[in-house]
């Protein structure tokens, strides 16, 4: 029997909850693990099934376990959260919040533009340069991200591109200043579903950036499907009233 207190005043389901939420963190029960039946809890606590419904309601409403029907209820995994407000560099942010993040090259190459590409970058030419990148945080495939640059910034295809490139074009002495972004929802293709470790045709973030250097003019656009099983974007909101 796990240990609960029950001389005081808290309530026995959310002194359960707690005591499942320490038994996640310390990794008895691991992420995407199924934890033990509402029957087996019971016996575990030796308290009823309602007490062990309200504890488990409780973590299912923190996004800490997740019920699957007829199958059981599971673990969340960690998600990794992104603020908005923050820092234009994926490297900066997650290493600063102690997540080790790397890189793999998909490939660079100079290509033909699309029209949405002269539109959006202001080309005077029909070449772009383009970028795709497989990003992982803490060995998970988190994002692929394809990049579309103007030709001027062929120099990049000299350098090392599974590194940060906000610090690679910093170096260049290009400075990203503003951005705009639009998140939707996308369905996985088969090669995304494969570098993400996803399901095919199963939901994934899609966010389209523009970024602008200090005189508003674009420096990339960027395309990103996002595994949102293991990712969350948040933003700080002021009432400017």
């Amino acid at each position: 029997m796990s240990k609960i207190d029950r001389q005081i005043a808290v309530p026995m389901y959310q002194q359960i909850a707690a005591d499942i939420k320490n038994k996640i963190q310390i990794g008895e029960y691991k992420e995407n693990s199924k934890i033990p039946t509402e029957f087996e809890l019971e016996k575990i606590y030796e308290v009823s099934r309602i007490t062990i419904r309200k504890a488990l309601e409780l973590l299912v409403d923190d996004d800490i376990l997740v019920r699957k029907q007829r199958m059981g209820t599971f673990v969340m995994p960690n998600k990794i959260s992104w603020n908005l407000n923050s820092n234009f560099s994926f490297s900066k942010v997650n290493e600063q919040a102690g997540h080790s993040v790397r890189t793999e090259l998909l490939g660079a190459e100079l290509k033909k533009a699309r029209q949405s590409d002269i539109v959006k970058l202001n080309l005077n030419d029909d070449m772009i340069l383009c970028v795709k990148r497989l990003r992982y945080v803490d060995d998970k495939p988190i994002e692929i991200e394809e990049l579309h640059f103007s030709r001027i910034y062929a120099y990049l295809l000299m350098e090392d591109l599974t590194g940060s490139l906000y610090d690679l074009l910093t170096k260049h002495g290009v400075r990203m200043a503003s951005a705009t972004k639009s998140i939707s929802l996308c369905y996985a293709t088969k090669e995304e579903a494969q570098a993400l470790n996803t399901k095919e045709e199963g939901g994934l973030l899609l966010i389209k950036n523009t970024f602008f250097d200090n005189e508003k003019k674009p420096v990339f656009i960027a395309k990103e499907v996002i595994n949102a099983e293991h990712f969350e974007y948040r933003i700080n909101l002021l009432n400017n009233e």
